[in-house]
């Protein structure tokens, strides 16, 4: 009987030794799962990130080819480089059309700035810098690169005036058949602010997280300098240092070759988990990292459940030596079936974050689809259960474009351990799609495994590129147009009218002193009917002058401008001008609102019936802008030719009575409508006229929603 107390122990021992045992492999093997877990989101995040950083830098260098490329800006800029110099402050209409397509093409992109650089690295036409300013070193050594390969250079992130910035730089003319075009050095560069997206695409996370963040660094010397913004760090970028030397920093680690999933410890010093990428064709590293204590909370928890298992076993299989063996029994089973529900509820969380997912993402095993996000459908047009286990395929719009991607896909994998393919799909509607792949293997060891790849739908963004180069090309045909129509006028037909007023000159020299008073009237005839001819030349050449050539935009004192134009155009003594209402002082294209006042003034004082005469000039605000009204006490305009003042060529009086072209009134109809506005005329015989046009209020002039186009 005393050895049952004794046999008892050794058993307990036993059962105990073996639990503490098998309960710890158990909790090794949990913990090396939920690691492997963490670490693979975390990588197919990170996986994501460089993606979408990479399409970045290649649509920006897209871009760059496009706009370096474009006809109407390269024939532009020849015309104006190999032109000859125009007279002192003669404006120049090549340089205002190169400008235009740059400013064009800024604002669609929402670049910092567009710059043409010459061979000596200074600016020679910028959209909002046109100084001919020499540039850092960083935007230099970028000039040098692309002149040496002739190939769009991506520059290195830097600090430029206390802002980051990046430059994209093309040379122009490389090709170009005409030698001094080719040795010209010319180089367009495009600044782009990586606050406007390359930033908050790294500082969006696919999940809710207290800690996790997407950085990026390089090397300079022997520092780490982290080139973006850091979440848990009020440093600038391109301003924060830590030492390249640094053992555990991840950034460090990747810095020093080390790429991957990496245990280590952020900026702060916290631990974390990290995975590291080198950014193809850049020498930037990029970190996507969690604190460790965030990615393996739940992990130390089910650790921490676990232990304490381990203990309420121990004191269940105690009960059971005293007796309570099957209720022991059955809490160990209970607690298996608690952890498998666990494991099984995880990997369901994990596969619902997966498929709604907004953007399309899917995964393929030799090229048959496994998984697809809500995205995916939604692109596609297809349930999720009729695209798993179906070759992707079926997405292609042939089947030669199905193997071309797959080749071309699979060569960049195994070269570049990451592919970016454009290519043709159709949606289940049978719409044509042009859409951007990105895809990477979800193990970087294995590309012929497992690969995972977001599908973008660039089919508007291919569709308005084309519609940017059909309407560059119309823009080009009718700027032609009006340069042969300008030229025409400008010297064509002013040299015959030159030279009909020397002949009457001659003819009035020749004559004896006491010339005829026919012939006196004749001569006086002849050279006013010259006169009015060039003034309807330089009228016509205003006309066609109206959208194209603007004047820079400045601060405008309506009331002053109308002063001056009043004094300018030297009315009777008798003539008054009244201003009344609100004329406000603002930003605006100040030559064309010039013209506009001019000639409303100046048709008042034209057509006056009188020498005694008053002008009231008003204004008020309008949405988008201003109304200003012109008004005289004039004879009046009778209703039925309301419409009729504002056409071509067309006077109320005979030109022997009016000196005028005619030509007033379309200027002014087309220089407001050019922006956005109207003008209309109030008037009856012998209550005076008011002539009313809006104007926007904006220095862009599109205050009042106008679509600028000039044909």
């Amino acid at each position: 009987m005393r050895k049952l107390p004794r046999l008892w122990v050794l058993v307990l021992v036993a059962i105990l030794g073996v639990m503490a045992i098998v309960g710890w492999q158990y909790l090794r093997s949990q913990e090396n799962q939920r690691r492997t877990e963490a670490e693979q989101a975390l990588a197919s995040v990170a996986i994501l990130k460089l993606n979408e950083i990479q399409q970045w830098r290649a649509t920006r260098i897209q871009d760059a080819r496009l706009l370096a490329q474009n006809p109407t800006l390269l024939n532009a800029m020849r015309d104006w480089y190999l032109g000859p110099p125009l007279p002192l402050g003669s404006p120049d209409v090549r340089l205002d059309e190169v400008r235009l397509r740059m400013t064009m093409f800024l604002e669609a992109r929402k670049f910092r700035d567009i710059r043409i650089m010459d061979a000596d690295n200074r600016t020679i036409v910028a959209v909002h810098s046109g100084t001919a300013e020499t540039e850092d070193a960083t935007t230099i050594a970028t000039l040098a690169e692309t002149r040496k390969t002739g190939a769009p250079t991506f520059g290195e992130l830097h600090d430029h005036g206390g802002e980051p910035m990046l430059d994209v730089a093309v040379a122009l003319f490389a090709q170009h058949p005409d030698a001094a075009l080719r040795a010209s050095g010319l180089v367009l560069v495009i600044q782009i602010d990586p606050n406007t997206y390359l930033y908050p695409l790294l500082q969006r996370w696919p999940l809710p997280s207290a800690s996790a963040e997407t950085l990026l660094a390089r090397r300079d010397g022997e520092d780490v300098l982290f080139i973006s913004p850091l979440r848990h760090r009020q440093d600038p970028p391109l301003t924060f240092r830590v030492q390249l030397s640094s053992e555990k920093v991840a950034a460090a680690v990747g810095l020093r070759g080390t790429f991957g999933i990496v245990d280590g410890r952020d900026y702060r010093d916290m631990p974390i988990l990290a995975a590291t990428f080198r950014v193809e064709g850049t020498n930037w590293v990029m970190v996507s990292k969690v604190d460790e204590d965030e990615a393996l909370a739940t992990q130390r928890r089910e650790t921490q459940m676990g232990v304490g298992i381990l203990i309420a076993m121990s004191i269940a299989i105690v009960a059971v030596v005293m007796g309570l063996s099957e209720e022991a029994a059955s809490a160990e089973r209970l607690a298996g079936a608690e952890a498998r529900a666990e494991l099984a509820a995880r990997d369901a969380w994990l596969g619902a974050i997966f498929r709604a997912a907004p953007i399309g993402i899917g995964l393929v095993r030799n090229r048959t689809m496994l998984e697809v996000s809500d995205g995916f459908c939604m692109l596609t047009g297809l349930a999720r259960e009729d695209m798993l286990g179906k070759t992707s395929e079926q997405f292609y719009a042939t089947h030669e474009e199905f193997v071309r991607a797959g080749r071309e896909a699979q060569r960049q994998l195994r070269s570049t351990g990451a592919a970016e393919i454009e290519t043709l799909w159709r949606d289940a509607r049978g719409r044509l799609l042009t859409v951007f792949l990105n895809a990477a293997p979800v193990d970087p060891r294995n590309p012929d495994g497992d690969t995972t790849f977001t599908v973008t739908d660039i089919t508007a963004r291919k569709a308005q590129e084309q519609a940017l180069l059909q309407r560059g090309a119309d823009l080009e045909r009718s700027n032609k147009e009006l340069a042969t129509f300008a030229y025409v006028a400008s010297h064509d037909l002013r040299s015959p009218l030159r030279g009909i007023a020397q002949l009457a000159e001659w003819i009035a020299e020749d004559m004896p002193s006491a010339m005829p008073p026919e012939i006196d009237t004749h001569l006086k005839l002849m050279r006013s009917r010259v006169a009015r001819m060039e003034r309807l030349l330089d009228d016509l050449l205003s006309y066609s002058r109206v959208g194209r050539i603007e004047g820079e935009t400045a601060l405008v004192d309506v009331a002053q401008l109308c002063r001056e134009s009043f004094e300018l155009l030297a009315p009777p003594p008798e003539f008054a001008l009244v201003l009344e209402g609100e004329l406000p002082r603002f930003a605006t294209r100040a030559t064309p609102l010039t013209q506009v006042f001019q000639n409303l003034i100046g048709n008042a004082i034209k057509h006056r019936d009188r020498d005694i005469g008053k002008i009231t000039i008003t204004g008020r605000r309008v949405p988008g802008g201003y109304a200003f009204t012109v008004a005289d006490d004039g004879p009046g305009i009778p209703p039925q030719f309301h419409d009729r003042i504002f056409g071509l060529f067309q006077t109320l009086r005979p030109r022997d009575e009016v000196e005028g072209s005619g030509m007033g009134l379309a200027l002014v109809r087309k220089q407001v409508e050019l922006y956005g506005g109207t003008v209309t005329v109030r008037s009856d015989v012998g209550h005076g006229a008011a002539f009313e046009f809006t104007w926007p209020e904006d220095a862009e002039m599109k205050g009042l929603g106008n679509d600028r186009h000039v044909a």
